[in-house]
């Protein structure tokens, strides 16, 4: 990579450390607006890394996103559990509140998954470039995230979302393709600008996740499954990069819910903006 590389010695511990800050990147940014897609690459390429403990990054990443999902899951159980039982009532939404939340959830994931499908060979995750569009949108979606989170009003909850806006909130999501947007920081931006309370948009962006996590890491493993059969999975790595980013995504995800009961997207704005400043200083340096 263009970027500065860091030979790595190949023994246990180093191995350690890289699988636990990969698994950790992944919890701590998945769920936050700040960009998981953006943060891993920019870890790839500092690192040069190809191969974690004999697993490839794309399967490494697909399985700490598996821990994403697994957590999110274990998070929201109760609500999954309420989505199951209200499919009965899919047809007449009006008379289930929980059937018309699994309704907005499809109407919004529809987009980015057509998007996702139809575009996703016209992304090149290894152009030197990358550390540049990265820190741009980063910094650009990160003043957004701010203005809309500090001047919108904050007047709607579950009951005020429609259709058309869950829709609409679905095509905004595409722009979270580029690296470097976010995907949970593109939903968040949209509902906050229409007015929808900080507890709602994160709790609506969460649950957006698990069908948009699991569609994009099933659609990662048909394109490659030639590599995913040849690897073995039972392993003390494989395993370790699972149950890390399991348990930092759960924590995260606590951490986020906590912080927005209280305080405002600003940190996270904050964050963005520093981060993107970062990429393109070393995108010129380096």
């Amino acid at each position: 990579m263009f970027f500065v590389c860091v030979k790595l010695k190949k023994n246990k511990e180093i191995i350690v450390h890289i699988i636990f800050l990969f698994a950790l990147i992944q919890g701590f940014t998945e769920f936050l607006p700040v960009s998981s897609q953006g943060h891993l690459i920019v870890f790839n390429s500092f690192f040069n890394i190809n191969i974690i403990a004999n697993i490839s990054v794309l399967e490494a990443n697909v399985i700490a996103h598996a821990g994403s999902l697994v957590a999110v899951c274990l998070y929201y159980w109760k609500q999954l559990l309420l989505f199951l039982i209200s499919f009965k009532h899919i047809v007449r939404p009006d008379i289930d509140k929980n059937s018309t939340l699994v309704i907005h959830l499809a109407l919004a994931t529809t987009p980015i998954l057509v998007c996702g499908f139809l575009f996703s060979k016209f992304f090149d995750y290894d152009n030197k470039s990358l550390f540049l569009i990265i820190g741009i949108t980063s910094i650009f979606f990160g003043i957004i995230l701010f203005v809309f989170d500090r001047f919108c009003l904050t007047v709607k909850g579950r009951n005020e979302l429609n259709f058309l806006t869950s829709l609409s909130v679905g095509i905004f999501q595409c722009f979270a393709l580029i690296p470097g947007v976010s995907r949970s920081g593109s939903v968040i931006i949209f509902l906050r600008f229409f007015g929808f309370n900080r507890d709602f948009t994160v709790f609506f962006s969460n649950l957006l996740s698990i069908p948009v996590i699991f569609a994009a890491t099933t659609f990662i493993i048909h394109q490659n499954l030639e590599i995913f059969l040849l690897t073995e999975y039972l392993n003390l790595y494989s395993i370790g990069i699972f149950l890390f980013s399991l348990i930092s995504s759960l924590i995260f995800l606590q951490f986020l819910i906590s912080w927005v009961r209280n305080f405002s997207f600003l940190i996270f704005a904050i964050y963005r903006v520093i981060f993107g400043s970062v990429l393109i200083y070393l995108f010129f340096i380096y």
